[in-house]
């Protein structure tokens, strides 16, 4: 792991590599931030843009091959969008729900839950994306069959993000993980239609996941199924 430009970068497997960035809510809670590349199949790269795209991030995302698409994963995460955009203008922009309106500044080539059932993009033969419509900020979450990995935005935390906070926080936010009671509080909070959430949810549980990469908090490499289970127990 490297630590460049305030963000840490890290390979996870061959395919996927994470730039993890430091920042805290309400001055103390570390929920710190993350971009996500993964490199398909064809030789192209999907990025989801949650962290500044630094010298020491655009190098290695380039080191895995050319950026086709650059994603959002909720109407949340979207403010390094623009950066991302400007850096690699050839990428395809997609995001979800009413984003579109939200950023009137961006141009998106696609946009889950607006465009029609069924459209694809592109990289469907890595990833499987699975909507949650039902939640307040139209997330979406991210499957990489070749790793069975699933990729996150606001649907799971896994507090403390120990690989972009100080170990001083190690074991002080457990309750921000998954079964923890504030997890649930803030799962329970974000759904709009328990219907809707529920079937996405299942669809979910129904992957094979060996990991799962949130944007908020510890990569979940142990376990990452049980941990599922546990954040979405109510709907399962």
């Amino acid at each position: 792991m490297s630590n460049t430009d305030g963000v840490k970068i890290r390979k996870v497997t061959d395919s996927i590599s994470i730039f993890s960035r430091p920042f805290t809510r309400f001055g103390i809670l570390p929920l710190g931030g993350r971009s996500i590349a993964v490199k398909l199949s064809n030789g192209g790269v999907w990025v989801l843009a949650s962290t500044p795209p630094t010298e020491a991030t655009k190098k290695e995302i380039d080191s895995l091959g050319h950026v086709a698409y650059i994603v959002s994963p909720n109407l949340d995460h979207h403010w390094f969008l623009t950066a991302f955009k400007e850096a690699y203008p050839s990428a395809k922009l997609i995001g979800s729900g009413q984003l579109a309106e939200k950023r009137q500044d961006l141009k998106f080539d696609g946009l889950y839950m607006k465009d029609a059932e069924g459209t694809t993009y592109g990289f469907e033969d890595d990833i499987t994306a699975i909507p949650f419509a039902g939640t307040a900020l139209a997330d979406i979450a991210f499957y990489h069959k070749p790793t069975k990995t699933l990729i996150v935005g606001d649907l799971v935390y896994n507090l403390p993000n120990t690989e972009s906070m100080p170990s001083i926080f190690n074991g002080l936010f457990k309750t921000f993980s998954p079964g923890g009671s504030i997890h649930k509080k803030l799962i329970a909070g974000s759904i709009q239609n328990r219907e809707t959430v529920a079937a996405a949810a299942k669809a979910v549980d129904a992957l094979d996941i060996e990991r799962i990469i949130p944007l908020h908090g510890d990569v979940i490499d142990k376990e990452a199924h049980t941990k599922w289970k546990l954040a979405y127990a109510e709907l399962l």
